[in-house]
This record gives C-alpha cells, sequence and structure tokens, in this order.
C-alpha cells in the first residue's frame, strides 16, 4: 500500500493535526503558567494531560482509561498512517468494503443490496501499531521463516492432518500441525503449544492496542465480557478449493474469531470466501483482506480460504493470526470448550477455560463497583489446578518422549507436559476483581 509523506497529505488532515499540536501547547502553557503563580491546577486539566501520557504498565485498573500507547477506548490510534483514509472504498465484487467507522464493527453486506451476508460476520479497525507488532513478532521468533519453510518446500512440508513441535526463537515451544486432505491446500495453523507460549503472545496483544478493539466489540455487540483465549497463526501459498466450515457455534452468539491479515500477495485475488444464509441457495462471495482492518467471525458464520495459488511466485504467501474471544458464562463454558478450541493448547479443560472469564474487557453495566468498562488483563484464576489421567506414569515408562510424539496423551497428563503455568506466576503478576 502507498505511503504518503507529511507534506503531501490532503489540507483537512494537516489542518487537524496542527489542531491537535495547538490544543497540546496550549495544556503545556495553561501548566506551566499556572504553576509560576501557585495556581492549584483543575483537576480536568491534569485528567488530560495524563490521558495522553506513554504508559508500560500490563495491567489498567477499572477507571477511566487513557487514549495511550497500550489502550484507546476506540481500538484506533488518531495519528495512524493517512493513506488509510484515502483508500478506495470499494475492492472485491461481492462485499461492500467501505473504511470501517472509528470505533464501530462494520456487519459485513452484499455489495448488490446492502442486505446482511449472514448474521455474526463484521470488520473492526485495527490500530495499525498492532498488525505491526504481530508482523515484527514473527520475524523475531523465526515463526515467518519457519511458516514459508513449511509450504514453500516439499521437503519440509508437514503431511495432511500431521504435526511438529517447534522451539522458535523466544524460546518457546510451537505446535505446527497441517489439516486434513479434505481443505485441499497447503495451509499450516502455528500456535504456542503450552501456557508460557499462550501468556507471551497475550502479553504482545495487550501493549499493543488489542484491549481498544475488545472495547469496540463488547460495546457493539453489548456482551458483558470478553477474554482472548486461543491465539494461532496461519499460512497458505495454495488452495485448490475452499473448505466451507464455521470456527463456533452454538455458544449464544458470544465467541468470536477475530483474523488479522499480517501478510498477503499484492494483486491477488479476494482471499476470503463468506457463505451467505440465503437458503436454499447459500451464495458465496469472496472478500478481501485490508491492512489493520480485522474480520470478526461468529456463531455459524461459514466461510473458508478463497482458491488462490502464489507458487509461482518466490517466497510468496498469506499470513494471518486468529484471535478467538468469548464471552464465557455458565450457560455456553462447555459449548465453547467443545466447540472451539481445537488447537493442542488450550487443551479442552472447562475449569482452565472458567478460569479466564471477563479476564480482558468487562462490561461496566455487570460491575457493582465502577461505572465505566475495565479493560486490561486480570490473569486467569490462580487457584485453577490441572490433573493428570491416572495412566501418565505408565505411559513415561513406555515412551519417556510421550509429551512430544503423542498428542492425546500430552493432553491428558498436563501436569506431567508442563502444559501450565504456576498459579504463583498469576497471583503476583495480576491484579484481581470482585467480578469473577
Amino acid at each position: 500500500m502507498t505511503r504518503i509523506s507529511k507534506k503531501n497529505l490532503p489540507l483537512s488532515i494537516r489542518v487537524a493535526r496542527n489542531k491537535e499540536i495547538a490544543s497540546w501547547l496550549f495544556h503545556a502553557a495553561t501548566l506551566s503558567v499556572c504553576a509560576f503563580l501557585g495556581f492549584n491546577i483543575g483537576e480536568r486539566v491534569g485528567v488530560d494531560l495524563n490521558d495522553r501520557s506513554e504508559t508500560d504498565n500490563t495491567f489498567l485498573p477499572p477507571i477511566s482509561l487513557p487514549d495511550s500507547a497500550i489502550y484507546s477506548p476506540v481500538a484506533y490510534d488518531r495519528n495512524d498512517d493517512a493513506h488509510r483514509a484515502l483508500r478506495k472504498d470499494d475492492l472485491g465484487k461481492s462485499f461492500n468494503q467501505g473504511r470501517p467507522e472509528i470505533g464501530k464493527i462494520s456487519q459485513i453486506t452484499w455489495k448488490e443490496d446492502n442486505s446482511i451476508v449472514t448474521p455474526n460476520a463484521y470488520r473492526v479497525l485495527l490500530p495499525s501499531k498492532l498488525t505491526r507488532a504481530l508482523n515484527d513478532y514473527c520475524r523475531y521468533i523465526g515463526l515467518t521463516d519457519l511458516a514459508r519453510s513449511y509450504i514453500l518446500s516439499e521437503e519440509n512440508n508437514i503431511e495432511p492432518d500431521g504435526f511438529r513441535l517447534v522451539t522458535l526463537g523466544d524460546g518457546n515451544v510451537w505446535y505446527a500441525q497441517r489439516p486434513a486432505k479434505k481443505w485441499k491446500s497447503d495451509m499450516h495453523w502455528i500456535s504456542p503449544a503450552d501456557e508460557q507460549g499462550h501468556e507471551d503472545f497475550l502479553k504482545l496483544l495487550r501493549e499493543n492496542g488489542f484491549l481498544g478493539v475488545l472495547n469496540v466489540i463488547g460495546n457493539e455487540l453489548g456482551i458483558d465480557a470478553l477474554v482472548a483465549y486461543q491465539l494461532t497463526f496461519i499460512v497458505v501459498s495454495h488452495c485448490e478449493q475452499g473448505f466451507i466450515h464455521h470456527d463456533t457455534h452454538n455458544t449464544g452468539d458470544r465467541t468470536y474469531n477475530v483474523i488479522i491479515p499480517l501478510e498477503t500477495v499484492e494483486d491477488s485475488p479476494p482471499e476470503l470466501i463468506i457463505q451467505g444464509t440465503d437458503e436454499p441457495v447459500f451464495t458465496q462471495g469472496r472478500l478481501n483482506y485490508e491492512e489493520n482492518i480485522g474480520i470478526l467471525l461468529g456463531d455459524f458464520a461459514e466461510h473458508a480460504t478463497s482458491e488462490c495459488d502464489y507458487r509461482d511466485e518466490p517466497g510468496a504467501m498469506r499470513l494471518a493470526a486468529t484471535i478467538y474471544i468469548t464471552d464465557v458464562n455458565e450457560d455456553n463454558v462447555e459449548a465453547v470448550t467443545k466447540n472451539t478450541l481445537t488447537q493442542i493448547f488450550p487443551t479442552k479443560d472447562v475449569d482452565w477455560l472458567w478460569a479466564q472469564r471477563g479476564r480482558h474487557w468487562i462490561n461496566a453495566e455487570y460491575r457493582s463497583d465502577a461505572d465505566v468498562h475495565f479493560a486490561g488483563d486480570l490473569g486467569r484464576d490462580h487457584l485453577f489446578s490441572a490433573t493428570d489421567d491416572d495412566g501418565c506414569n505408565g505411559w513415561k515408562e513406555e515412551d519417556p518422549s510421550f509429551c512430544e510424539t503423542n498428542l492425546g496423551r500430552r493432553k491428558a497428563c498436563p501436569v506431567m507436559c508442563d502444559l501450565y503455568l504456576d498459579g504463583d506466576f498469576f497471583e503476583s503478576s495480576f491484579s484481581t476483581d470482585p467480578w469473577l
């Protein structure tokens, strides 16, 4: 995408920026004069300056939250590259792909008649620092190179329905798998293999604006609380035919997969197929991935990877992050666990998921101690404890390396295989909340 220099920015944008700078200078001057005269600065000005400061905190308390490096209430950095405001209104031929409004989610609709494609499919603006951080992270730990080697080298390809456990540059173990033959592609999924890698991934998200994205989604959908609970990268360079499926169902419209495009191929045809609910036809359309725009797919949102073949272009591939988020409650915790936990970690453990509830965002209407939304990271309930299957000791005697070779036994023996962090990590690193 084209980058525009500051001197070539439209007049309206330059004026807006100049007004913002002038506003800052005014506040700074006001503060200096009042301090010199010994006057008491009004609380409003102090808060206004405070709200714009950078912060290194990884936990933000349940108070009015700042527009800072970590959190933006509308998931949008007002100093983001201006070129995104100048992009074309529509990209593909199937759907309306106008730029989503700041602080809103945009329901995916047909271009032909503006009707809703499927009830639980949306688009949302993402802070540019989030996609930059995810891309940098993938390159730094070697995940981008690993993904490219899997799909571009026949020697390194994982067999359909196969997997590998790989230690990357961050020191964490990652689970790389390839779906079954019915997917008719060289797609691979790469995700954290244990709670340590999971927590490191979450730290990256919360420090680079994902909390603001959750605030927008929670507000727009009017739900109670949210947690990001399953984290994966997906990569593909060749797909013969998209395999129509949904990522989640029967959770009360409380669970979504947030797709974050990271690397695409220039002039590629649209990357995602979405199927309509227009029975009996079930029309399919194709959606373009866009920089800094996330795609939300919820209960029964049928979709597929669109056909592609980048194999004639050296190194070309499609890379995206997928972040599962949910408003988990007593009514849906078992369904969310059973229907959506498809990776090696988290395992299908109802107690573990229940210990995550309301971890990253809580609607103020459902709190007894606050009148504003909470966004931060409460950590998981440190009282959660995992237990091993009775057969774990015997399996270890049979095969000391079973934690790396047998996925079923690995999941059945989470303590022996060191899948979870000690509860002290969460008790000391995170805060607690009476809502939980």
